[in-house]
């Protein structure tokens, strides 16, 4: 049994904050998703979603952004354990109240992955063993990290009981909000917690009440006196923003802003390298040289580039083909399955270049020149997807008649149907009889259009 004192509780954040710790413990590349032609297209399709959804590659911008808050855990684990016994005392008198610890606030679009800092620093900090606090007491777990997932829980009751003592949690006896909190709080001294994470706030927001409840369970989160930072999107951002300023205060005091990595970033192609090695059977092309192609497709949203890698193939095994060619993509953008991806898409890429408005759920709530200058870098990738759109409608506009026949052809190619299991019988057609001046009039006919479309 490991003796509690005060290295006990700094030295696991210590060693997380250790050069290549973090990606170390965080990664992972996925693995190649096989046998894709030997189920059916739907079975094939939820392997490879699963298979993409199991990369997880700690970017730069991520990276800086765990390493922040592991730097907060390990800074108030300095200050609150550096009394021999600290712990101890807490077990019994508790946490004394305070002004309430701000959460940092990560915020970005949906899509954008702000889930996968919840989920590497998850990886990172998953130590939990016994300590002894002292001979005469028995020995409690030392926590690194609680993560809480709030969902759909219906009040802030609900989400205080993730953070109890094994008792208080199983919820069996009757404990008011307020004093719920005080023993979560004493739980989480006792057990060494110095950082906790909570995420999926926004699926609160069900009712007309659900603002004033997102903010009650996130001020009596702060009330825990435990560094902590929740994930939420753009519109939860608004949301708070229009609260009360002692709110606002208290809970949006430190925004992070997540955004899409660039296209021609190195962390944008080792996740595209990544995913190849999970689509090798799914696709016949090679995903890192259409980087910037598929970045457009998706603005560089991750979960948007999972859903048009997989609506690909979808096509493509509908249209009989074993993998997914390029053709294949560009038809999965323009499918109505794609729609509502390619209408946000379009907005943003819209707004980039004509400052168009904008829904709030697609607008950052933060300004300031941090913010400012990563949102200018993505806007400018924005216009440079617009300008490759244009581009190509251009050529389109100025092909001629052969060159677009090439062009449906391929794409009728492309999108081949598998032949109907079932014969379908034609029913013949009532016709008048052929004569030879009908036919000799349809020969000229025929004639006369192919000599007006040879001299356009």
């Amino acid at each position: 049994m490991i003796l509690a004192d005060s290295s006990i509780y700094t030295s696991r954040y210590e060693d997380a904050l250790a050069p290549g710790v973090i990606k170390h413990r965080a990664d992972s590349y996925g693995s190649l998703v096989e046998d894709l032609m030997s189920v059916g297209v739907e079975e094939a399709c939820q392997k490879l979603e699963c298979g993409l959804k199991e990369v997880l590659l700690v970017t730069v911008q991520l990276e800086k952004a765990i390493r922040s808050e592991i730097e907060r855990a390990l800074s108030h684990s300095k200050v609150v354990y550096k009394i021999p016994g600290a712990a101890l005392a807490a077990a019994y008198s508790g946490v004394a109240p305070g002004d309430g610890t701000p959460p940092s606030f990560v915020t970005g679009l949906a899509g954008v992955g702000k889930t996968r800092l919840r989920l590497a620093i998850q990886r990172i900090l998953a130590g939990e063993r016994k300590i002894s606090l002292d001979a005469a007491h028995p020995s409690v777990p030392l926590i690194d990290y609680v993560d809480c997932v709030v969902g759909k829980k219906a009040s802030v009751s609900a989400v205080l009981r993730t953070f109890a003592s094994p008792g208080a949690a199983g919820g069996k006896a009757k404990i008011g909000q307020e004093e719920l909190g005080r023993e979560c709080a004493r739980w989480m001294r006792v057990s060494g917690v110095c950082l906790f994470g909570g995420d999926e706030t926004q699926f609160m927001a069900q009712s007309a009440g659900a603002s004033t409840l997102i903010t009650r369970t996130l001020l009596a989160l702060a009330e825990l006196q435990v560094p902590w930072f929740v994930i939420a999107n753009y519109s939860m951002g608004w949301k708070l923003r229009s609260r009360p300023p002692e709110a606002t205060q208290r809970l949006l005091s430190r925004p992070v802003v997540l955004l899409p990595d660039p296209p021609v970033s190195e962390d944008w192609a080792a996740l595209l390298a990544a995913y190849q090695v999970v689509l090798d059977e799914a696709v016949s092309f090679s995903l890192v040289d259409h980087r910037v192609e598929l970045w457009n497709l998706c603005a560089g949203l991750k979960r948007l580039l999972v859903n048009l890698l997989v609506l690909s193939y979808w096509m493509a095994r509908s249209a009989g083909s074993p993998k997914a060619s390029w053709a294949h993509v560009r038809q999965a953008f323009n499918s109505v399955r794609y729609a509502t991806a390619r209408d946000d898409v379009n907005l943003l890429i819209a707004h980039a270049g004509q400052k168009t408005s904008l829904r709030k759920d697609l607008l950052c709530p933060f300004d300031g020149p941090e913010v400012q200058a990563n949102a200018e870098v993505f806007e400018d990738q924005l216009r440079a997807a617009r300008r490759a759109t244009v581009a190509l409608r251009t050529v389109q506009a100025s092909m001629n008649w052969q060159e677009r026949d090439a062009i449906a052809f391929i794409n009728k190619s492309a999108n081949l149907m598998p032949e109907p299991t079932a014969q379908v019988i034609k029913l013949q057609k009532n016709r008048k009889p052929r004569t030879l001046n009908g036919m000799l009039d349809a020969a000229a006919g025929f004639m006369e259009s192919l000599d007006d479309r040879s001299k356009k």
